[in-house]
């Protein structure tokens, strides 16, 4: 008979580098290996989100109060970021925001402020997405934004090179916080269950956890392994696998071997976004460039009837010594994909777009089905 529990306990097995592990309670990396995901349902209630009718709506409305094309220099969305001291990795993640419709029409809702006393980090974010969609600017400078981020996440302060990652999840965080009924909670929060299993008396310690990314460990690329599917990731990152190292259970009161598998519950999210974890820290400093094959549409992709569009791509050119961050993402007025490179934007053809630099992935959740977990 199995004992089950649950609890709030942190552990202290994390990766090297915090910053870039979403998940509070990460127990291991969890190794290549394929077998079918296995999830359940979340019990408690979020926040409630829009109606389908509701977010058809949001496409409509920035096309009406941001059509201004015609009578503006600029196409709304296609403002160019300049870089103002190797921050290709903000402008990459601000890109990819920004091509989200929802959290856009959040953005451009919001009231206007005149003044720059006493601005918090949601009156600069969503100044920013204003002045990016007004159809006015061909470039503007994200100073502002670098600046209150860095209050929070001090990693910011100085000019050298950052991850796009972190910079994304310190801000949507930053937002969060600020943001008492929050954007964030409605549109970003994946819901998790980590299960831990004691080996020697079979307690389990189940632990719910939220975050704002999906984080999936790749396989280094080998002579017969080049490619992996984004589906084989996923089913990978809910398998039960051995603990490294001891684990204290609080049931035998012992030390002991113990096993850990992750499951992902509902209510799923509206924005999924992937990230693809490509710089190890084993003091290698290696990227690892395998070629992850992800679609522009994919089908029960966490769940047994879900549907999830791509709308943004942040991807890495080069490697974790030196290298250089872009967006790629789909503009929802014209209906076109545009490579946003700090300042530079230029139209690109879709095929283009699922590359082996791709790094973060945004997915957006289409309301058509009923989904449902097992």
């Amino acid at each position: 008979m199995y004992a089950k529990t649950t609890t709030i306990r942190p552990t202290t097995i994390l990766s090297q580098r915090n910053t870039t592990e979403t998940f509070p309670n990460v127990y291991k990396q969890i190794p290549p290996s394929i077998v079918p995901r296995t999830t359940v349902p979340r019990k408690t209630k979020v926040e409630q989100l829009p109606t389908s009718m509701e977010r058809k709506s949001v496409n409509e409305k920035i096309s009406t109060t941001q059509n201004t094309s015609k009578s503006t220099p600029y196409t709304p969305g296609l403002c160019g970021l300049i870089n103002i001291g190797n921050t290709c990795y903000m402008n990459s993640a601000l890109q990819c925001l920004s091509n989200i419709p929802e959290l856009t029409q959040w953005a451009l809702d919001q009231k206007k402020s005149s003044s720059m006393e006493n601005k918090d980090i949601i009156h600069i974010y969503t100044s920013l997405i204003q002045l990016m969609w007004s159809g006015e600017n061909a470039t503007i400078n994200p100073q502002d934004i670098k600046e209150i981020v860095s209050r929070s996440a001090p990693i910011f302060i100085d000019y050298a090179q950052k991850d796009s990652h972190e910079f994304m999840n310190s801000l949507l965080n930053a937002l969060e916080r600020t943001n008492s009924i929050s954007i964030i909670t409605n549109l970003f929060h994946i819901h998790t269950q980590s299960q831990v299993t004691c080996t020697t008396c079979n307690f389990i310690d189940i632990t719910n956890e939220i975050t704002t990314f999906l984080p999936l460990s790749l396989p280094r690329k080998t002579l017969y392994n080049k490619e992996i599917l984004l589906e084989n990731l996923i089913n990978d990152f809910c398998l039960e696998n051995n603990l490294n190292g001891l684990y204290y259970c609080h049931s035998c009161k012992q030390y002991t071997q113990a096993k850990q598998k992750t499951n992902i519950c509902l209510p799923l999210p509206h924005v999924l976004v992937i990230q693809l974890k490509r710089f190890s820290f084993d003091n290698t400093f290696q990227k690892i460039d395998t070629f992850v094959r992800y679609k522009f549409q994919h089908k029960n992709l966490i769940s047994n009837n879900d549907i999830y569009q791509l709308c943004a791509v942040s991807s890495h050119i080069g490697s974790l010594a030196s290298g250089h961050y872009t967006t790629l993402a789909i503009n929802k007025l014209m209906k076109q994909w545009y490579e946003f490179n700090d300042h530079h934007i230029k139209k690109i053809n879709a095929d283009f777009v699922v590359t082996n630099n791709a790094y973060i992935l945004v997915y957006l959740k289409l309301e058509e089905s009923n989904t449902s977990i097992s």
